[in-house]
């Protein structure tokens, strides 16, 4: 990966898009996630352990249910989340962050914090 040069933007992707495209690729390369997979994981470490309904990631991300069940099937074969349907409404899916999946998220998490640092010009 290269560095942005601010200097030298004519005609260049805008600095946050360069940003996150470094992000994600860092991501990848490190973590084996993508800024999507980050944002799922990060949403449910927010959630401290509690379930957090599948609607809900949909709407946060606004993705259809399609592609998050696809994103979500991903992260629960890698062992990084857990999903199950709600005891007495078995129509709701809910998600929870396994122990894997919070370590891989804190590893994520200092990685995009040192990539946004070094990169993100406001």
């Amino acid at each position: 990966m290269t560095d942005f040069d601010p200097a030298d933007t004519a005609g260049q992707s805008p600095p946050v898009l360069w940003s996150l495209g470094l992000l994600h690729g860092e991501l990848r390369a490190r973590h084996g996630l993508s800024l999507h997979d980050y944002l799922v994981l990060g949403t449910l470490s927010e959630a401290e352990g509690r379930p957090v309904p599948v609607t809900h990631l949909t709407a946060f991300l606004r993705e259809s249910g399609t592609r998050m069940s696809y994103l979500l099937k991903n992260l629960q074969a890698a062992g990084l989340i857990e999903r199950n349907r709600r005891g007495r409404d078995r129509r709701t899916v809910e998600v929870t962050l396994t122990e894997a999946g919070r370590v891989r998220f804190a590893d994520a998490e200092r990685t995009a914090h040192m990539r946004l640092r070094l990169h993100v010009v406001l």
